[in-house]
């Protein structure tokens, strides 16, 4: 067993156990965003430490002690050729990794879906603490390049209804203008979601989330059941608002329908299923009993502590309101959801912290492992929200851009002899390399030069790199079209490093093939890619990008199609 006891001061939390109020140097909504992103930071980091076990594995965990606020803790990580180690006090889990993830993916123009599909998840299953099945096996499908985010078809792709998605929208709500204006907001929230889960429940369970928090942050009060159940009237409209986007509302939509039948009848379900869990909710907590009881019966009335129940989308975004409803401030709300053993501990904690964190009169009374890069991001979606222009991830050139292979060859050394995590920067030593079980392989706590810690697999040895390249200047933005739907093949890990995933993003029902479907495949309309050209003829790198999709996938027939199409076009003038 290894801790990182080279952990810098700057890796390493407060814990004089004082309450921040935030600095009077930001704007009161400006303050909303840095609170709400503290608090559901802290709700994963305390939740994680219950996540996956029972009363006797929390008393291991804790030495004890009741769990009341982030302690350091022992884990295992990585699975079956992973390592057990000491994580810091404040570590967070992947709840939060991947909401900084989607974080940085935003830009003053709006959400780089591009970035944070084919960089930021792969890139995140090397420093991955925890993560479900299906965002797991999202992340390494999207590593081949030939997969789009739009069509990311990975084995059991439309069973993905868990909770993945909805623990990490959060930041396409702070960066709204208008969180009154769903449109503002939503359809980003759904291009998250559907890299990794595509079935209804995961979906819906991001959008509810999402409005959640929105009605929170527009009109300073939680929302009530009635609320909550008005919501699920804009939550209806949702497929209109898909059809306005090309790659969601055709691609996505094509290949999910060929798969499952008509995406309006599975969504009617899903809608059902909200409304019947939020008044299950309701009735759940019905009682003069004390908040945790109450809460307790939520907990039962929806059956989250059942395997198969436990992650799902839907269900963890009902419970996330239901324990606020249960109880208002913030740190006992966590510390409820924390003690609630059986349940998505982390998940429901790290939601109902972000709805919290809006309203809370302080910070949270233990800092997070780096407090500062979350207090950054919040400050930085808060400043997109007013219109401001912000510093923004340089990510690599995307068409010249191809995710590391393994999980292990994401740290590798520059010429000048400084660490680098590609995709995401440079860094620095925080710990000496843990050995893993697995021979060739170890572990290492780094810093990014961004400001993040990540604990990352790597090599014995690791290779020499040259630092990758922003493709587009800082604002500018980035697309890439894809003319097709088809499902490539999978690209292979290396067996050596295949881990096992310890999260309960849970499998949502399997909706039954359209058989009429289920071997045809129909023709290919390359009218969208015509229309796309049209539209971005005045951005090259647009343009290079999807020709080069059409000569990648295409035919013959249909490379000649579309470039003596585009030829007609350019000699139209503008």
């Amino acid at each position: 067993m290894t801790s990182p006891e080279s952990l810098s001061d700057a890796s390493i939390p407060n814990t004089d156990g004082v309450s921040r109020s935030v600095g009077a140097n930001i704007t009161d909504h400006g303050a909303k965003i840095r609170r709400s992103a503290l608090w559901a930071a802290y709700g994963d980091a305390l939740g994680w430490i219950s996540e996956l076990t029972d009363a006797t594995g929390l008393r291991r965990r804790t030495v004890g002690a009741p769990l009341c606020r982030p302690i350091k803790w022992t884990r295992r990580i990585g699975g079956r050729s992973g390592i057990t180690t000491v994580l810091p006090q404040g570590c967070y889990s992947d709840d939060s990794q991947l909401r900084l993830a989607t974080s940085r993916a935003i830009r003053p123009d709006g959400f780089d879906v591009e970035a944070f599909a084919k960089v930021e998840l792969p890139v995140w299953l090397s420093y991955a603490l925890g993560g479900g099945k299906s965002t797991s096996a999202a992340a390494e499908h999207l590593a081949n390049p030939k997969v789009p985010w739009f069509s990311n078809t990975f084995k059991g792709w439309t069973k993905s209804g868990g909770n993945g998605a909805a623990m990490r929208i959060q930041p396409h709500v702070w960066a709204a203008g208008a969180p009154d204006n769903v449109e503002s907001f939503l359809p980003d929230v759904v291009r998250n979601t559907i890299c990794t889960h595509s079935h209804p429940t995961g979906l819906l369970g991001a959008v509810l989330h999402a409005l959640a928090l929105a009605h929170t942050t527009a009109t300073g009060r939680y929302p009530s059941p009635n609320d909550f159940l008005e919501a699920i009237r804009s939550a209806e409209t949702l497929p209109e608002v898909m059809q306005s986007d090309t790659e969601v509302g055709s691609y996505w939509r094509a290949a999910f329908e060929r798969e499952t039948g008509a995406f309006n009848d599975a969504w009617a379900r899903a809608i059902a299923e909200s409304r019947e869990a939020i008044q299950a909710a309701d009735m759940g907590m019905k009682s003069n009993a004390a908040a945790a009881d109450r809460y307790a019966g939520i907990v039962d009335n929806l059956g989250l502590r059942d395997p198969s129940r436990r992650g799902s989308g839907i269900l963890s975004a009902v419970a996330a309101v239901g324990l606020i409803w249960c109880e208002e401030r913030p740190e006992e709300a966590l510390r409820i959801a924390a003690n609630a053993i059986g349940t998505d501990t982390d998940t429901i904690a790290t939601m109902a912290g972000a709805i919290l964190g809006v309203v809370a009169d302080a910070e949270p009374p233990v800092e997070v492992l780096d407090a500062d890069l979350f207090r950054s991001e919040a400050d930085r979606m808060a400043e997109i929200a007013r219109g401001g222009q912000t510093k923004s991830h340089r990510y690599p050139d995307l068409l010249h851009w191809s995710a590391p292979r393994t999980r292990a060859d994401t740290l590798a050394r520059l010429k000048d002899g400084c660490l680098y995590v590609r995709g995401l920067g440079r860094a620095d030593s925080e710990s000496e390399p843990i050995s893993s079980p697995k021979e060739g392989f170890k572990w290492q706590w780094v810093r990014l030069e961004i400001g993040q810690t990540l604990l990352i697999k790597r090599r014995k040895n690791l290779v020499r790199v040259h630092e990758e390249s922003e493709a587009l200047p800082a604002g500018q933005s980035r697309t890439l079209m894809s003319p097709t739907a088809d499902t490539p093949g999978e690209l292979p890990l290396d067996a050596q490093e295949t881990d096992t995933v310890d999260s309960p993003d849970a499998t949502a029902p399997e909706i039954a093939p359209r058989k009429s479907l289920e071997h045809s495949k129909p023709p290919r309309d390359l009218q969208p890619v015509l229309d796309y050209m049209e539209k971005n003829r005045s951005n090259p790198e647009n343009i290079v990008a999807a020709l080069r999709k059409v000569v990648n996938t295409g035919t013959r027939g249909e490379i000649a199609a579309v470039t003596a199409a585009f030829i007609d076009l350019l000699r139209q003038p503008e």
